[in-house]
């Protein structure tokens, strides 16, 4: 059987990638989060859950009607 991809490429014409410039929302380009960071997101979560706790129990003490 023979090498049908050693007989497409030519030796003549060297195969270069396309240069790629820096991607700013390229996953793998950017930094990790810093505790201080994580600790902030933690927190609006926190706070985000609590608001949620506080208007169920609020509208689970409304009389009805």
């Amino acid at each position: 059987m023979r090498n049908l991809l050693g007989s497409l490429m030519s030796a003549d014409r060297h195969e270069r990638l396309p240069e790629r410039s820096l991607d700013r929302y390229d996953r793998y380009e950017i930094d990790p989060p810093e505790p201080s960071q994580i600790f902030i997101r933690l927190g609006v979560l926190l706070a985000i859950a609590l608001a949620f706790g506080l208007a169920a129990e609020l509208l689970a003490r409304l009389p009805l009607r």
